[in-house]
């Protein structure tokens, strides 16, 4: 009988299982409570964006690359290896060119950088696996005590890089498949809470006329990045909340009223895409599902430049 309820659970089936399952999952994030998420997922509940990253001077060689974004996995006491192994899977069957990692990989100590390096080292990408940092990287100590934060931040660096995934600080990566002429340029842009990100340092020597992502754990200051020369940006932060909505909160808490708080943005023309993330922590509505999202790079039209300059958010 243990067997048998067991194996029920490493296998789970949607149909026979969905009412049951969203309902733990609703009742253990009302109450804090988020261990029993290690069981199975069906992959049903995974949310699988798919979306056209349509960009200007796009090489033609370069048509179709697919870039995949995860976000906030938060590896920690309570969001457990064998729960981020089942997305690492999936992506991997999403045969993805280049896979993203927008920040926050972990919440905890040291010994946390060591496991989530092993665990995204199984991701399969011949362009590469790139890591960018969020708040959580650099512990509750990014502001209080910012050596302390800055040694955190720089250790799991050390662990990313010394199982061959891209590590980048106010950096940039070109890719392109083979054949391209004109690579595709990613910037990936420190952490904004911490105080450590820097656009001056991240853009310095970036061809403009170039297709420039660029990777931005919080997407609160968007708007203040407008001076340099990205088509679009890759966010994560959220976990798809919003947070002061009420008339009290947007009164006295104004700071914490989220602009971009998850999916499609057009932003003075550019374009903004806020990722849900993989942890399951503080996901209160059960619409707001961990999410991975697969991007197909495609050329921009002339139609498509003017559509992008009559949206402004």
């Amino acid at each position: 009988m243990v067997d048998g309820i067991l194996q029920f659970l490493k296998t789970p089936e949607w149909r026979r299982q969905v009412r049951w399952r969203r309902m733990i999952w609703n009742t253990f994030n009302r109450l804090g409570l988020t261990g029993i998420h290690a069981l199975p997922l069906n992959r049903r509940w995974v949310d699988i964006q798919r979306r056209k990253m349509k960009m200007h001077n796009l090489d033609p060689a370069n048509v179709g690359m697919k870039i995949v974004q995860i976000s906030d996995l938060h590896h920690s006491p309570v969001v457990w290896q064998k729960y981020l192994v089942q997305y690492i899977r999936l992506v991997n069957d999403l045969q993805p060119d280049c896979v993203v990692v927008t920040g926050d990989l972990i919440t905890g100590g040291y010994r946390y950088a060591h496991r989530i390096a092993t665990i995204l080292s199984h991701l399969h990408a011949p362009l590469g696996v790139v890591c960018t940092m969020g708040n959580h990287d650099y512990s509750m100590y990014g502001k209080s005590a910012p050596e302390e934060g800055e040694r955190r931040a720089d250790y799991l660096e050390k662990c990313l890089k010394a199982r061959n995934l891209i590590v980048l600080r106010n950096q940039v990566l070109s890719i392109k498949r083979p054949g391209a002429q004109t690579p595709v340029t990613i910037v990936g842009l420190d952490d904004e809470w911490s105080g450590h990100l820097d656009a001056n340092v991240a853009f310095k020597g970036v061809d403009p006329s170039h297709p420039i992502v660029c990777l931005n754990h919080n997407p609160v200051n968007c708007s203040e990045l407008m001076d340099y020369p990205w088509q679009w940006m890759l966010s994560g932060h959220t976990h798809g909340r919003q947070v002061a909505t009420s008339k009290f909160g947007r009164r006295f808490y104004p700071h914490r009223y989220r602009h971009f708080t998850h999916g499609y943005y057009a932003v003075n023309g550019r374009h903004l895409y806020v990722n849900r993330g993989l942890s399951y922590g503080q996901r209160i509505q059960d619409w707001c599902r961990p999410e991975i999202t697969v991007f197909k790079l495609d050329h921009a039209s002339e139609q498509d430049a003017a559509l992008d300059a009559a949206h402004t958010v």
